[in-house]
């Protein structure tokens, strides 16, 4: 399959693009052909090799961890997804990344798209969304009625955030620059 991919860890110039094999599913894997990934900060810092201590891979590695797509192939265990099936996900970032034609993910971070979501917006969704979602709602806990900070309500995080926090019922005070005001009130 063909994958952006790095041997090394590194500046920009360490991307390369060439052929590598296709993944293999386990038993709790779906295999998604790869309609649209999106990029996120978190790709250079690894491309760079800020997470090293923290996260070990073996190289090459395929960057990305935002994925839109049709899924190919189903684990043995897997049953609530099927081939064919239209969906996105926030891989596991242990694993390879998405920046290639086929990615390996556990079927549990894995859901099926709306119609209404293009790929390309599909895939712009998982991280932040997981992002904000785990810091409102599982660090601080909270609940409806909850008056709320949110920095940056115009980038990635605070636009998911914000619209988040007031589908919970959240009152939302945010930050963003003057000429983003009336977007992020909307």
């Amino acid at each position: 399959m063909k994958a952006a991919y790095i041997e090394q860890y590194g500046g920009s110039e360490q991307f390369k693009i060439g052929e590598l094999e296709k993944p293999v599913i386990g038993p709790d894997d779906v295999l998604i052909e790869v309609y649209a990934a999106s990029v996120n900060p978190v790709d250079w810092k690894l491309r760079e090799g800020y997470l090293r201590q923290m996260l070990s891979y073996e190289m090459p590695l395929v960057i990305g961890w935002d994925v839109a797509g049709v899924i190919q192939e189903v684990g043995e265990n897997v049953s609530d997804l099927q081939v064919g099936d239209a969906v996105f996900s926030r891989p596991e970032i242990a694993r390879q990344g998405t920046y290639a034609e086929y990615v390996a993910v556990d079927a549990h971070l894995v859901v099926k798209k709306p119609e209404s979501l293009s790929f390309a917006e599909a895939a712009s969704l998982p991280l932040v969304s997981h992002t904000a979602w785990q810091v409102m709602f599982e660090v601080m806990d909270a609940k409806p009625g909850d008056r709320i900070f949110i920095g940056a309500g115009s980038g990635g995080v605070g636009t998911v955030a914000i619209q988040l926090a007031k589908a919970n019922g959240l009152y939302v005070i945010t930050s963003t620059s003057t000429k983003n005001v009336d977007w992020v009130k909307s």
